[in-house]
């Protein structure tokens, strides 16, 4: 793997928790608000009430610097949160067609397993688990699967999220199991336009089986995710594609490269040096000039504005 140049990074407060992983990267490198090349917000961002605002915010607030600001968003909405000069998001959820120049995908990158599970035996027809709310994007593929004799089926349905207990260790444990005692596991998105359970099942060396709902995968550019999991523009070609997979035993095969993207692009210990080299790659580190040179004197206008005119 590539070594990736650190970057000066700077932040208002220390790093939540949620983004850990910065810190502990090698690209990281602490830097004040001057020295910096890059503003990052401190915490994981989940308010859908008040993203706009919030966004617009930020964006004021650093427009005296010069300096873009990366944001990660955790939101399941797919809207368009409109164009900010200054301003890198990371969104988990949003349809590519309407993804701007700005924006990122965000791969979920928390609960996955640190270690992959052994290869999954050969079997006589390809085990296909799901363990989890049969909602509306998912009851399709479930059924189809289900449907068809050339499939092993291992399918245990929720009534809720997580059974209306995310943090029970009983469903936790039922769910990492179902995935490690099936060779692909039906990964299709929740209530955003993206999976959790398809990083969590790339983690466990598992075949992630996803119908694409106009979802734009991280790193596509280097990752040929076509040629090593199943992502289909519907159910019954995800369905020909794992019969496929299994009848050419391609399994095992795809089940090492599964893991190999995990660890090279999708572990939290090397994601943010892989974020940083598709952000300089797409040259989002530069400001444009007009705005470089417009905002110190913005700022300094607003401040006397203020002083003057001030209730």
């Amino acid at each position: 793997m590539e070594t990736i140049t650190p970057i000066k990074i700077y932040h208002a407060e220390p790093l939540h928790g949620t983004l850990f992983f910065i810190a502990q990267s090698s690209t990281y490198q602490p830097a004040s608000l001057e020295d910096c090349e890059l503003v990052l917000y401190h915490d994981l961002y989940k308010d859908a009430r008040q993203v706009g605002k919030f966004l617009r915010q930020i964006s004021e607030k650093y427009k005296p610097s010069g300096k873009r600001v990366l944001i990660f968003i955790m939101l399941d909405d797919e809207n368009d949160y409109g164009h900010f000069d200054n301003l890198i998001l990371l969104r988990v959820s949003a349809r590519a067609s309407k993804l701007r120049s700005h924006e990122i995908m965000l791969p979920y990158l928390w609960e996955g397993k640190e270690e992959p599970y052994p290869l999954s035996p050969k079997s006589q027809l390809p085990v296909v688990g799901f363990c989890g709310l049969l909602s509306k994007h998912r009851k399709k593929l479930v059924n189809v699967f289900l449907k068809n004799k050339q499939i092993t089926s291992d399918f245990l349905v929720r009534e809720k999220f997580w059974g209306g207990k995310p943090h029970d260790q009983s469903l936790i444990n039922e769910f990492f199991d179902n995935i490690e005692h099936t060779q692909f596991t039906l990964s299709n998105r929740g209530a955003g336009n993206f999976s959790m359970r398809f990083y969590q099942v790339l983690s466990c060396g598992r075949i992630p089986v996803l119908v694409n709902t106009n979802m734009l995968l991280p790193f596509s550019d280097k990752i040929a995710w076509n040629e090593i999991l199943v992502f289909e523009d519907d159910e019954e070609t995800c369905l020909q594609r794992t019969l496929q997979i299994h009848k050419q035993d391609l399994t095992q095969k795809l089940q090492l490269k599964c893991r190999q993207v995990y660890d090279d692009f999708l572990s939290p210990k090397v994601y943010f040096s892989q974020l940083i080299a598709e952000i300089r790659q797409k040259s989002l580190l530069q400001v444009h000039q007009e705005q470089k040179n417009k905002a110190p004197f913005s700022g300094l206008a607003n401040q006397l504005y203020k002083k003057l005119f001030k209730a």
